[in-house]
């Protein structure tokens, strides 16, 4: 009769046979042994003679529905009458010298797919070390780089590898969306080999676009490295300029308010005779909290409504649009600003596509911005002056591969897709408590995000650094029993 078992939990090795199936709780014991009943001595070629049994268990995480197999390994011990050599039992499922099957690797690869898993997860869902996992990770997995198309974005991510290698610097292709390589930081000496003697210039040449915020450093990247490139200012990093300006704006009629409220205090406890440390916030701060909307968010994005809702700090029923007449009253200068910032927000939306007939409109706002009473809207036209041709490019459409799908769609240049990105290795950086291997961090990424990743058909070899004479351990002593 044949025996599924064996199939079953992936062990197709012939010279073995399952003799016993023992089930206890969720635990299926698998028994396993030998088929051969005679040995001969790899020397001498003599027969060899039965020792008795050794028996052991070896670790192999597969699971046959709810149950959790355990292999227990039977081997013989054979002895040569004549070299007086021992030998046991060998099985090609079991690594040379480990307790694990040769398919842990490929399980422990599995598992390490998904990167909001960390290594010492995987080692204890598997009953093995955590070193074990991340040499089994280090020896068959090396992410080689993807080639460079005609749109790239740039970027960098804060990881903080030691104190040299703070920010690592990301390539993504804008077409694919996949990550091209991620360098260990962003230093001019680390960028400048790279681009110049591991990219070839017939792949940079290849480069159109290159998507980057407004880091100078990564524009200066056009004239250096990628000739026949424009660069391409991210539209949600100039628009953010803005909104920082506007809150730094908010934050200081904050502190005019929070001034008067302690001159109010001040003089409510001289004519009462107290000592009031705290008090809470008074009306006009807690509207400039809570309905900053009114000024940083975009109106047409606004959900204006008639439906009330109650404010139990105001102890009153307001609507969206009482809520922003709150907010505005505040400040005199609310209404203006946000009329100039929806200015270059109608000018973001009204051009996409069309970069020709943006370069008008953008001059009409530079002029409108230069003569602005507000010294924020002034710095913000020289702003828009320096990367004017950064701006333009972004309007820009092309078309981009959807993830996970065969599908084509027409994307708007931007660095929408590696902002995204960066949130995964900061994710990965926070559950692995830091990181500081470069390397392996790099090939955990790329390994975890790519949907064609192999593993190595010939493992690499792990290179351990030897522990100083001071560090090693002493003779082992077991305690005394008494």
């Amino acid at each position: 009769m044949h025996d599924y078992t064996s199939d079953i939990i992936g062990l197709a090795d012939p010279d073995c046979e399952v003799f016993k199936v023992e089930t206890e709780g969720n635990i299926k014991q698998v028994h396993i042994r030998s088929r051969k009943q005679a040995a001969y001595c790899s020397c001498c070629g003599r027969r060899m003679r039965s020792k008795g049994w050794h028996v052991r268990q070896v670790n192999h995480q597969i699971l046959n529905g709810w149950l959790k197999s355990v292999l227990i390994v039977h081997q013989r011990k054979w002895h040569c009458p004549a070299c007086g050599i021992y030998v046991y039992d060998s099985f090609s499922f079991i690594e040379k010298k480990k307790q694990t099957t040769t398919l842990m690797p490929y399980i422990i690869l599995n598992e390490l797919k998904d990167l909001n898993v960390t290594v010492r997860q995987v080692a204890r869902r598997l009953n093995v070390s955590d070193t074990y996992v991340h040499e089994t990770f280090t020896k068959y997995v090396s992410m080689e780089r993807l080639s460079l198309s005609d749109a790239i974005s740039i970027d960098e991510v804060y990881l903080h590898f030691d104190n040299y290698d703070n920010y690592a610097l990301v390539i993504m292709d804008f077409r694919t969306q996949e990550i091209i390589d991620i360098l260990p930081n962003r230093k001019q000496e680390t960028t400048e080999y790279y681009f110049k003697h591991v990219l070839p210039k017939e792949e940079r040449d290849k480069v159109k676009y290159l998507i980057c915020d407004m880091y100078d450093p990564y524009i200066s990247y056009i004239g250096k490295y990628f000739v026949n490139a424009k660069y391409v200012v991210d539209s949600f990093h100039v628009v953010s300029n803005i909104i920082r300006r506007l809150r730094y704006y908010i934050n200081d009629v904050k502190r005019k308010y929070k001034a008067i409220n302690e001159q109010k205090l001040n003089e409510e406890n001289y004519k009462n005779n107290r000592d009031w440390k705290t008090k809470k916030d008074s009306r006009e701060l807690y509207v400039l909290k809570h309905f900053d909307w009114a000024l940083l968010q975009n109106k047409d994005d606004i959900s204006y409504t008639w439906d009330r809702k109650y404010f139990r700090f105001l102890d009153q029923y307001l609507d969206t649009y009482d809520c922003e007449k709150l907010f505005l009253d505040l400040d005199p200068n609310f209404r203006q600003l946000r009329d100039l910032k929806e200015r270059y927000i109608r000018f973001n939306r009204d051009h996409q596509g069309d970069p020709k007939s943006a370069e008008e409109d953008l001059n009409e706002i530079i002029k409108l911005y230069g003569s602005s009473k507000f010294s924020m809207f002034r710095e913000f036209a020289e702003l828009l002056k320096t990367y004017k041709e950064g701006i333009l490019v972004s309007f820009t459409y092309i078309t981009v591969k959807v993830r996970a799908s065969k599908d084509k769609i027409l994307m708007r240049l931007s660095n929408g897709p590696m902002e995204s990105f960066n949130n995964k290795p900061k994710d990965y950086k926070r559950n692995s408590n830091g990181v500081s291997n470069f390397d392996f961090t790099r090939n955990r990424i790329l390994w975890s995000l790519r949907e064609d990743a192999k593993p190595l058909a010939i493992p690499r070899k792990i290179i351990r650094h030897e522990v100083p004479e001071k560090y090693k351990r002493g003779p082992y002593k077991k305690k005394k029993k008494y």
